[in-house]
């Protein structure tokens, strides 16, 4: 077909697939729970249930194995959607109707750096890898805040929302301990991997006067730690009362 065209037509068609090819590289969180094909989102039931239970619960636990979309498409993709409040039609989980503020941490800094960010940012600001994350590019049009001590990772990002105005993102890491949350209120906290009892009560603390969430992504690798404990005797509370 294309032996056909002419050389103008050629390349058009060349600048369309080329702006194709970067509508997808910036925009990778439309790729997400599609509606159909081998990806469709039914085929994801704990992520769609943990995704509803923000509705009803402050707290929330996506307690699984490694390598099964915990972190990337659990909590990173639901942090996207409450910084953009650009919610897809079928979402029945907690909705903002404001621009928020949300805090997201790991184990250290540079955990913090090496997989929140880089999920949520892709790349580094000023090259072409900013925005190849979660987020899409043209909500970061504003340049980050970096961290001192840590190459390449940054404090706070500035998310544009379509509630207008901007949405805050602050970075952190569990071994600066519960000082992550002095200073500011919540909307909500993601954690990923387990926290630290101290540091996982100061963030309710933090989003309580907001009526803010907390969500947590990790691996029980400790075992029956106090928190983990405690989120599975409410899940059996729970289900106890279910009809």
């Amino acid at each position: 077909m294309s032996a056909s065209l002419s050389l103008p037509e050629k390349r058009e068609l060349l600048e369309l697939l080329e702006e194709q090819a970067r509508r997808e590289k910036y925009n990778q969180i439309n790729r997400y729970f599609p509606e159909s094909g081998p990806l469709r989102r039914e085929l994801y039931k704990k992520h769609m249930e943990f995704f509803k239970a923000g509705a009803i619960h402050k707290e929330r636990l996506f307690m699984a194995g490694n390598r099964v979309g915990k972190s990337e498409s659990g909590g990173g993709y639901e942090v996207t959607q409450h910084l953009t409040c650009d919610y897809p039609d079928w979402w029945e989980g907690r909705r903002f109707d404001k621009p928020v503020q949300f805090l997201a941490a790991g184990d250290t800094s540079q955990t913090t750096r090496d997989i929140i960010q880089k999920k949520l940012l892709g790349g580094l600001w000023d090259t072409d890898e900013w925005g190849t994350g979660l987020i899409p590019r043209d909500r970061l049009d504003q340049k980050p805040v970096t961290k001192a001590g840590t190459p390449g990772a940054y404090e706070e990002v500035q998310v544009k929302s379509e509630a207008g105005g901007y949405s805050s993102l602050k970075l952190r890491s569990y071994d600066q301990g519960r000082r992550i949350f002095q200073g500011f209120e919540l909307d909500g906290a993601w954690l990923d991997e387990e926290v630290p009892h101290d540091v996982y009560s100061e963030a309710l603390t933090r989003t309580m006067t907001t009526d803010g969430i907390v969500i947590m992504t990790f691996t029980p690798l400790s075992g029956l730690t106090q928190l983990v404990k405690s989120f599975m005797q409410s899940k059996k509370e729970q289900e106890s009362i279910v009809p």
